[in-house]
């Protein structure tokens, strides 16, 4: 997690980075993290002067420190369950009256609390003031589910009620809000690899990047926009190596390849614990023909390649995209083509299970990118059928209790590994 360091009379940014970092040259990660000193006059060893009362932040990769046993716990609501926890600054709150819990294999994790607030409990106050994006961690019977950092706290206050809207996401949420500091540009990043411009441009927030597989040929040519989020930008050059991009649970931005497992859980339709199932399609945004084309340079032809979906095909439809995949060359071009069909059967073609209670039927908590079967006549899926999990969502309420929804895609829509038969055909 990043710190804030207030300069003082004799600091340089050198004798910072030996303070922090033990060594001086770290100076130079430092000024990525501040933008503000942008065009200030060099010292002599080349950084830019700074001066007393000058607030740098100072990022740092190593990971967060583990939590000490909380010396205070605050309980929301006595009468609801404490199963979840957060802890922030050494407090830990539990029973909240309601939560949402999202965790995807393709996106960020996040957490969504609601429950009782009041204005008057200092320990309240201090743990949920607007906009200090404290970090924390969340629990779930006792395990860490991940180490985040808390949004801005929503007070709703009524009549009838007064309650707070808590909110957060990893440590590495960061990256979907943010564009790249100034100093890092112009931002071109050509002939490097995935892991390479990821952790180029992580390091300024202090995030860490883990590579789970091969990260795959280097990019020919890559440059990041002024206005680009760095997570839609790391994303689309993932995906165009096959790979999908979520967190570690201790915050740091993992990078992997998805791998289909074992079927881990079985829901059928009326048998318990299904509740419902419904299909979520987008018929146009699925396509007979998906043609990747390079960019054309001067005296060249674009190369190209074609990916058949069969699934249509052989049912007399054409539907025809197309895309120039600038960072691609001929020798990458069929996995960037490969990856984008995934990500359009996963776009079109999914599920949304929900299920009672938050764990297998073995106790565990469920998960993303588990295997699971199904068999749900209503939604389509005709036979017993294997599905990814895409995505994870744990709520709780008092209307309905304790549930869980685990959005389904086709296995291969994230390893390129795309179906050949579709649930609904017996």
């Amino acid at each position: 997690m990043a710190k804030s360091y207030t300069v003082v009379s004799g600091d340089t940014l050198g004798k910072i980075s030996v303070s922090y970092y033990g060594v001086w040259k770290r100076w130079t990660d430092i000024v990525k993290a501040n933008p503000q000193l942008e065009g200030r006059r060099a010292a002599v060893d080349g950084s830019p002067l700074i001066f007393p009362g000058d607030v740098l932040i100072i990022p740092d990769e190593t990971l967060p420190a583990q939590e000490s046993v909380p010396k205070e716990t605050i309980v929301f609501d006595e009468n609801a369950p404490q199963d979840f926890s957060l802890v922030i600054n050494g407090k830990k709150f539990t029973g909240f009256t309601a939560l949402t819990i999202k965790i995807s294999v393709a996106s960020m994790d996040a957490f969504s609390f609601m429950s009782k607030w009041n204005a008057d409990s200092r320990g309240l106050r201090d743990a949920f003031r607007p906009f200090v994006y404290s970090p924390c961690k969340l629990f779930f019977g006792g395990n860490v589910i991940f180490n985040g950092i808390v949004l801005p706290p929503v007070p709703q206050i009524s009549p009838e009620y007064r309650t707070i809207n808590v909110q957060g996401y990893p440590l590495c949420g960061v990256l979907i809000d943010s564009c790249l500091p100034p100093s890092l540009f112009p931002a071109e990043y050509n002939g490097l690899d995935l892991r390479q411009i990821a952790e180029t441009v992580c390091e300024p927030f202090g995030v860490g990047v883990v590579i789970e597989g091969d990260v795959g040929e280097p990019f020919d040519k890559v440059d990041v926009g002024l206005d680009d989020k760095i997570w839609d930008f790391l994303s689309k050059l993932a995906g165009q190596r096959g790979m999908a991009m979520t967190n570690k649970f201790d915050g740091r931005l993992l990078i992997y390849k998805p791998v289909i497992k074992e079927v881990s859980a079985s829901f059928i339709q009326g048998e318990v614990p299904f509740i419902s199932c419904a299909p979520e399609f987008d018929g146009q945004k699925m396509y007979s023909h998906i043609t990747g084309y390079t960019k054309t340079t001067a005296g060249a032809d674009s190369q190209k390649y074609t990916y058949e979906n069969k699934l249509l095909t052989r049912k007399g439809v054409l539907r025809c995209y197309g895309k120039q995949i600038d960072d691609a060359v001929e020798g990458t071009l069929e996995q960037s083509v490969k990856a984008l069909a995934g990500r359009m059967f996963a776009g079109c073609v999914k599920w949304r299970l929900t299920v009672s209670g938050h764990r297998d039927k073995n106790g565990r908590l469920y998960r993303e990118n588990m295997a699971v079967s199904v068999k749900a006549p209503d939604a389509e899926i005709y036979r017993e059928t294997k599905f990814l999990v895409d995505e994870v969502t744990l709520k709780r309420d008092d209307q309905a209790g304790a549930r869980t929804e685990l959005l389904l895609v086709l296995p291969g829509s994230r390893d390129g590994t795309l179906p050949e038969v579709w649930p609904w055909e017996e």
